[in-house]
């Protein structure tokens, strides 16, 4: 379900963020409330007793749809909710009529939990596309990250991706190219 009024629920959204993601992959508390609060992004959530068990945050940008954060309680994983969640902004870009883009970590050995992510999306129907790129910094301090970039449905060439890329920069990241 997507969430209309995410601000109210920021505090339970952020403490979900803050367990899921390590702190070079997360905003700063003051700037992730920012962004909810100019509606710059868009959050659908699972809930069941008035609380929150997983969220997706995405952005419905001008050219495409960029999945920026997908989130589960622990504890409450691997009973399809981010698949469902992901399933519905997949709907909400069919009807928009835009291409859905998310980046993942490269897959390593060390960290298993790459490999699981990477075959969850794929499993959904994202392809890996095997040009390099690398996510701006999320705050000060920060520096850019080797990450890939998947999108649903096609595998893209690098040049097919640079115009979506440089909208991603600018608007989720603050970055021009």
């Amino acid at each position: 379900m997507k969430l209309e009024r995410p601000a109210e629920r920021f505090d339970e959204i952020y403490g979900i963020y803050e367990a899921a993601f390590p702190d070079d992959e997360r905003r700063t508390y003051d700037r992730q409330k920012e962004i909810l609060q100019e509606g710059k992004c868009s959050f659908r959530v699972i809930e069941k007793d008035g609380k929150i068990l997983a969220f997706l945050e995405y952005w419905n940008l001008n050219s495409c749809i960029f999945i920026e954060y997908l989130a589960t309680v622990p504890g409450m994983r691997n009973k399809g909710y981010g698949k469902r969640l992901v399933e519905e902004c997949l709907e909400e870009a069919r009807e928009c009529g835009k291409p859905v883009f998310l980046e993942i970590e490269p897959v390593t050995e060390s960290e298993p939990m790459t490999g699981r992510r990477s075959r969850f999306y794929k499993r959904i129907g994202f392809c890996q596309n095997a040009f390099p790129y690398q996510q701006p910094p999320l705050k000060e301090g920060d520096s850019f990250k080797n990450l890939l970039i998947m999108s649903y449905g096609i595998q893209l060439e690098e040049k097919q991706f640079r115009g979506y890329r440089q909208e991603i920069y600018s608007k989720v990241y603050g970055v021009e190219e």
